[in-house]
């Protein structure tokens, strides 16, 4: 998964939310544009599947257009947004795994050209065993992870999105880590 540096709130930023959340289309489509790889990364954190993420993000923006009036503040925009995003993610996620699975090797995005192919191997077989890691874990611990340690977001906002006390967030992240510690630990003889 790739970082990606969240766009900080600056008083241009704050003018585009706020004339998004009085209807004005092309503000929003900036918005899209700033965050949609931000809010792809979230979606694919918890899903582990690329399609579905780019659906997911799809409809988070579509979701968001459509109720944006009813934002109170433009500083509320950014949670807001990710909230839905893990929402939507959440929701993807119990259906996949109530229906069909989806294989890990279709999650895994293509690799950069200009590398050498032995670097290539080496970073999608890194990138397979944390994906297959991160399927190992409870979907509230992965939700949680997929924030924390990819997103960097901090554990209070994270409590925020999710709905969550503060103890809860810290306890997921610690479960996660141990869970993941164990699944990644080279084996021993």
């Amino acid at each position: 998964m790739m970082e990606v540096v969240i766009p900080a709130l600056t008083e241009e930023l704050s003018t585009i939310i706020q004339q998004a959340m009085t209807g004005d289309k092309t503000a929003f489509s900036k918005l899209v544009w700033r965050y949609k790889d931000h809010i792809i990364n979230i979606a694919f954190g918890v899903v582990g599947n690329a399609q579905d993420a780019e659906d997911i993000a799809q409809e988070a923006f579509l979701k968001a257009y459509l109720s944006i009036n009813r934002l109170t503040s433009a500083n509320a925009f950014y949670r807001w947004l990710v909230k839905i995003t893990v929402n939507l993610s959440i929701d993807k996620k119990t259906a996949n795994s109530l229906g069909r699975i989806q294989p890990l090797e279709s999650a895994l995005p293509l690799s950069n050209p200009a590398q050498s192919p032995e670097l290539v191997a080496v970073q999608k077989e890194q990138q397979r065993l944390v994906l297959a890691a991160l399927e190992q874990l409870t979907l509230e611990q992965r939700t949680v992870w997929v924030l924390y340690e990819f997103q960097e977001l901090p554990y209070n906002e994270i409590g925020q999105i999710l709905n969550i006390p503060l103890g809860t967030v810290k306890s997921r992240i610690s479960a996660a880590r141990s869970r993941l510690r164990e699944i990644l630990a080279p084996e021993r003889l």
